[in-house]
């Protein structure tokens, strides 16, 4: 709004200006609805009355065209016209087709044709038919009933449209057609034509178009009414329709089911309905405009009354804080949001109030001299640390300008950096010597900093902060102090020693160094590497090493050899340390070579008895080689040892296992033979009875209710043991073969179980499987039952030797995507060096009763071994032993 107004507008302005954009929008909406709703009854009334027109249209051309066409038809049975064909007599027939052109009934033809014998006998009107497109045009409807047809040619220099007839002239005797009667209407030229269909649609102008081209028009083309709607009907197709201003513009084809392209007829004419509907349409939205406009400015002169009582409370609140009362209160209105305004402004004056004290109290309390003066220099304000520097105290601060403060020497430098901080240039900071009360100087850096309170204006006062650095400058004094006595230190040292920058520049030349580059410390301390080396490679050497130590941060140890005037090998070893200069605060390498060439001697010495050590330790390791083929190969004997007691510990177990097949199917085999046996003498016994022919009806009926009783107690044995012996059979494949495949675990360990049945006959041992009975693994079968074999018998001999009902538990859970299966008896235990061992070969604690000591070790082999899982025991003397195995998912092979 600032681009139209100077001021800001007042409250009226700024309420009516958005009411009156409303009206407008308003006004715009009502406007594009009633356009719309009035565009569609519009378009829906055309939509209809072109149907109406094109069926009136059609109606009436078709009345046309139909009487035509009976009139020719008639023409066609007239006896006389058929014998002139008959005689050929053209003159004959040239009168009657004259005569019918210029009857009533023939007026609207332009052309007439017969067609005989293959060729045009008689043709009659303004133009010359096509006969061979007319016969390619009706050659497929001459033989049943007339029809018209719209028909396109070339005719000299232009192209020729036409409605066409075609009537096949028969053999009353015969029934054969032997001619055709063509009866032509030119639409180029034909205005009778046209007239009709303007007359029917009642057009103001009508024009037929076909295939994007004038053939004929109610009037001069070139006419502007006439111009406009030929343009329009050039590009569009049938059906559409235009409003322009009064006009209506429609479009209908002519014979669509005659035509293979279309044939349009447009037209333009009055709408009654369309002009009384725009002007009902003016009228209701003039209405609702003023009705609208009305109720904006009854709405905005309430609002603005309200609004400016509760403005002006405001204002009133907003007066009096300006002009320093601070106890005035904000009186709400009637307009919440200017009351919320009010007593937002309220908690802001408040807010206001306290930081203005906090800002006092930090600028009272602040420990480095902060001073406030105008763009002129005149002190306007300063803190106490301030006031205690220049020893005046408030009363006098109004007085003094910044140049007073200050010795008269920096008067002008003061001047120049208090116009550069106005000129908002930069932000000038100055080094100042400032004399203490005590006499003693002080060295403050000085801050100007320009203080605006609107961001477009100028400084209005510049802020001055001050830091100490007098004890930094003391620091300063000291360490080139300490670097002078470093550099007397470093000329007594005997090492070569020098420092320079990143840019080759010297900083620091011992006495010994200076003296092997042939210059005085003095001259070569400031000059550049080049200048002292005349060697560009050793400078460029030089340079990158430094740069390196840079980079790194580290310090970087080389050393080199050299001859000398004598051939003599001298080394020297170089170290480089990273630094900071105290000059000037950059990076710089402090260098220190030392002449290592004693040391290299000794060093070379040294090598010469290492080599003779060598040597010696060489021949010792020979004859140690040879011990140890020795020893090598008793452990390679003692290893198939070993492995021999390892296979024989197998076949103990498929012994076992072969003893518990023989063990458990001993019972059903012989509950079978049993059963068989009775069978058979039952048998023999109602075989004798038969014979001797004193078998019974009841003795058949015993012997087959015993026989089926017998049958189903050797089948339920026999399936038994071929259960059994398919699961020992499983199991023996399983022990000799390392192939993995999927094992339901709960059965997998029941069967094993039922292989160890016999051992457990020996005692009263109880052992409890816990196993969920869906799980299933991928493992090497095998494995796992010499693991599980052998652990249960490790338990049953050595777990209870005073124990006569001891207990052994096996469980199974899915954990970590394997399978960690817990064996625990509840026997003697193990103490920790036991525990220890347990896995260890030949260690066991019953080798006397024959023991080898190789079963937990092929446990704990077959299990990280061949199932790559992992084991562990715990056992406490007095509470049992459990092994916990995991064993991962394996992959089938």
């Amino acid at each position: 709004m600032k681009r139209f107004f100077k001021e800001p507008p007042g409250l009226t302005t700024q309420l009516l200006t958005p009411m009156l954009a409303l009206v407008v929008v308003m006004g715009m909406f009502i406007f594009a609805w009633s356009f719309y709703l009035s565009k569609t009854t519009l378009e829906n009334e055309l939509a209809i009355d072109n149907e109406k027109t094109e069926s009136i249209v059609s109606l009436a051309l078709n009345d046309s065209l139909e009487d035509i066409k009976e009139d020719l038809i008639e023409v066609t049975l007239d006896t006389d016209f058929k014998e002139a064909i008959l005689r050929e007599e053209e003159a004959a027939l040239d009168q009657i087709m004259y005569e019918f052109m210029n009857s009533k009934q023939g007026n609207l033809l332009d052309v007439m044709t017969i067609y005989h014998n293959g060729q045009t006998m008689v043709e009659a009107g303004i133009i010359e038919m096509p006969i061979v497109q007319l016969r390619n045009k009706f050659k497929n409807s001459t033989s049943t009933s007339p029809v018209w047809v719209y028909l396109s040619f070339r005719a000299l220099n232009n192209i020729r449209t036409m409605l066409v007839c075609a009537v096949p002239i028969f053999n009353e005797q015969t029934g054969e057609i032997f001619g055709i009667l063509y009866g032509g209407i030119d639409l180029n030229s034909n205005v009778s034509f046209i007239d009709r269909l303007k007359n029917a649609s009642s057009a103001i102008n009508g024009a037929l178009v076909s295939r994007h081209r004038l053939i004929s028009s109610t009037s001069n083309p070139a006419k502007p009414a006439m111009k406009n709607l030929i343009d329009w009907a050039l590009n569009i197709k049938s059906g559409e329709f235009k409003i322009d201003q009064e006009l209506i513009y429609s479009t209908i084809q002519i014979l669509p089911q005659h035509s293979d392209s279309p044939l349009l007829f447009s037209f333009s004419r009055l709408n009654p309905a369309f002009i009384s509907l725009k002007k009902n349409y003016m009228h209701n939205l003039g209405f609702l405009l003023s009705v609208t406009a009305l109720l904006a400015i009854i709405t905005v002169w309430g609002l603005q009354k309200k609004i400016l009582n509760a403005l002006k409370m405001l204002t009133d609140y907003a007066q009096n804080v300006a002009s320093g009362d601070r106890n005035t209160n904000f009186i709400p209105g009637q307009v919440r949001e200017f009351n919320q305004l009010g007593m937002m402004l309220e908690k802001l004056i408040s807010k206001l109030a306290e930081n203005s004290a906090y800002i006092s109290k930090l600028f009272s309390s602040a420990k480095a001299p902060i001073l406030n003066c105008d763009t002129t220099g005149t002190i306007l304000d300063m803190n106490p640390a301030a006031a205690a520097i220049a020893g005046v105290d408030d009363s006098h601060v109004w007085s003094r300008t910044l140049t007073s403060l200050f010795h008269k020497d920096y008067h002008e430098t003061i001047t120049k950096a208090l116009q550069q901080a106005v000129h908002g240039d930069t932000t000038p900071v100055l080094e100042l010597p400032t004399p203490s009360v005590d006499g003693k100087i002080q060295y403050f850096i000085w801050t100007f900093s320009p203080v605006r309170m609107s961001q477009d204006s100028s400084p209005d006062f510049i802020l001055l902060q001050g830091l100490d650095v007098t004890e930094s400058r003391e620091a300063v004094r000291k360490a080139h102090e300490s670097e002078e006595r470093l550099r007397q230190i470093i000329d007594l040292l005997p090492q070569e020693i020098f420092a320079n920058d990143l840019e080759g520049k010297f900083l620091l030349v011992n006495r010994i160094k200076a003296k092997k580059m042939g210059f005085p410390a003095e001259h070569i301390t400031g000059k550049y590497l080049p200048e002292i080396i005349k060697d560009p490679v050793e400078v460029t050497r030089i340079m990158e090493d430094d740069r390196r130590v840079i980079e790194r941060n580290e310090e970087l140890l080389t050393e080199e050899s050299f001859r000398d005037e004598n051939r003599d090998t001298h080394w020297v070893e170089t170290t480089r340390v990273p630094y900071i200069s105290a000059d000037n605060n950059n990076p710089a390498i402090l260098t220190i070579s030392t002449d290592i060439s004693h040391i290299k001697k000794v060093e070379q010495e040294m090598k010469s008895l290492n080599k003779e050590l060598v040597e010696r330790v060489t021949m010792r390791t020979t004859e140690l080689e040879h011990a140890n083929s020795a020893l090598l190969k008793s452990m390679d004997e003692l290893r198939q040892t070993q492995d021999k007691l390892v296979e024989t510990e197998k076949m103990a177990s498929l012994g076992e296992l072969v003893a518990g097949v023989a063990h458990e199917i001993n019972t059903p085999l012989g509950i079978s033979v049993t059963s068989a046996s009775y069978l058979k003498e039952m048998t023999e016994n109602l075989q004798k009875n038969f014979d001797a022919g004193t078998m019974k009806r009841s003795d058949l009926e015993k012997f087959l209710n015993t026989s089926g009783e017998a049958f189903e107690n050797i089948m339920k044995n026999l399936e038994r043991s071929a259960s059994l012996v398919s699961n020992f059979k499983q199991l023996a494949v399983d022990q000799e073969s390392g192939d993995v495949r999927q094992v339901n675990l709960h059965e997998y360990i029941n069967g094993i179980l039922l292989s160890l049945k016999p051992k457990f006959k020996e005692y009263k041992h109880k052992l409890t499987v816990n196993c969920p009975r869906g799980l299933e693994i991928n493992i090497s079968a095998g494995s796992l039952m010499q693991v599980i074999t052998n652990i249960v018998s490790n338990s049953l001999i050595h777990a209870f030797p005073d124990i006569e009902e001891g207990r052994i538990t096996i469980s199974a859970q899915t954990e970590y995507n394997g399978v960690t299966l817990t064996f625990s008896d509840n026997g003697i235990g193990m103490g920790p060096e036991q525990v220890s061992k347990v896995f260890e070969p030949f260690y066991t604690t019953a080798r006397s009763s024959g023991n080898t000591g190789l079963g937990m070790h092929l446990v704990y082999n077959l299990v990280t071994r061949a199932l790559g899982g992992s084991i562990e025991c715990n056992s406490t003397p007095g509470e049992g032993t459990s092994y916990k195995i995991w064993l991962p998912e394996g992959k089938k092979g």
